[in-house]
């Protein structure tokens, strides 16, 4: 019987170390999962799965736990991904952030981008080079292309600034959401519109920008943004923020766009025009 019972007490240390163990693992698994890193499709999404894949990595390699990117079919569905904890990062621009922020209070903002001259936060409103609108006045009665509804470069701000000079979408013959800032271009490059918006940098990457005009612009606009879950850990956070604070290594920078500068500190608070136009085109 002592053989046994020293069995038993053997197997009750054994399944009690076991225990513990088990317990510990969800804990440690956490601080070593996978994050993610949420992109929308504001061009093509080759481009820009490209365009922060150097960023992603330079962040995994300092703050530790390895990030993916998860590229969503549209804004809408970004913010909705964000929104809900489905993604851990993410880069934002104007509307995206202030419908997931002031929708679900569940993300916070690590760094804007800084692009020199500021280019990256300007939209722009182009035509065909030859075409005679010179102006946003002229577009009464000419079509229009946006790029995505929940877009603020290519739809909000646009359509606040046209509605500005008395042009209401019922004053254009046709307009359309042809989603990317890249599509917008092209749209009126091949005279689908007659005129279009999009946001400067995107226009002055392109290879057929001499064949078309800016007839208004550049017009500043809220930054661009990386943000993240507000319920991360401390640490992590404070580890992200600093990294992209600390990153001068133009091979990250100009992946993302060539001008870029580096990162700096953002503020809620940067983004109460993008809240002014966005209620203004959205109030009934």
């Amino acid at each position: 019987m002592k053989k046994y019972a020293h069995l038993s007490h053997g197997l009750l240390i054994g399944l009690f170390c076991f225990v513990s163990v088990c317990w510990s693992l969800p804990a440690f698994a956490e601080d070593k999962q996978t994050l993610s890193f949420g992109l929308y499709p504001y061009a093509n999404p080759t481009a820009v799965y490209q365009s922060f894949q150097p960023l992603v990595k330079s962040l995994a390699a300092q703050c530790g736990p390895p990030i993916s990117i998860d590229i969503a079919p549209n804004y809408i569905s970004h913010v909705r991904r964000l929104g809900t904890g489905k993604i851990d990062l993410a880069f934002v621009g104007p509307s995206p952030y202030v419908k997931t922020n002031d929708q679900y209070h569940s993300i916070e903002l690590l760094a804007r981008l800084n692009i020199q001259e500021d280019r990256g936060d300007q939209t722009i409103i182009i035509a065909g080079k030859q075409s005679p609108v010179t102006e946003l006045a002229d577009l009464k009665g000419k079509s229009f292309a946006f790029g995505d509804y929940q877009s603020f470069g290519s739809h909000f701000m646009p359509r606040y600034l046209l509605r500005q000079h008395g042009v209401a979408l019922w004053n254009l013959l046709a307009y359309d959401y042809v989603m990317g800032h890249d599509n917008v271009i092209l749209s009126v490059l091949h005279g689908d519109f007659e005129a279009g918006a999009v946001r400067n940098d995107v226009f002055l990457h392109s290879h057929d920008r001499d064949q078309l005009k800016i007839i208004a612009g550049p017009i500043a606009i809220p930054p661009h943004a990386i943000v993240c879950r507000k319920d991360l850990p401390a640490a992590l956070k404070d580890c992200l923020r600093q990294t992209l604070l600390e990153i001068k290594d133009p091979a990250v920078l100009h992946a993302i766009d060539p001008q870029m500068t580096g990162f700096s500190s953002v503020a809620d608070h940067d983004f109460d025009l993008a809240r002014k136009v966005i209620q203004a085109i959205e109030s009934p």
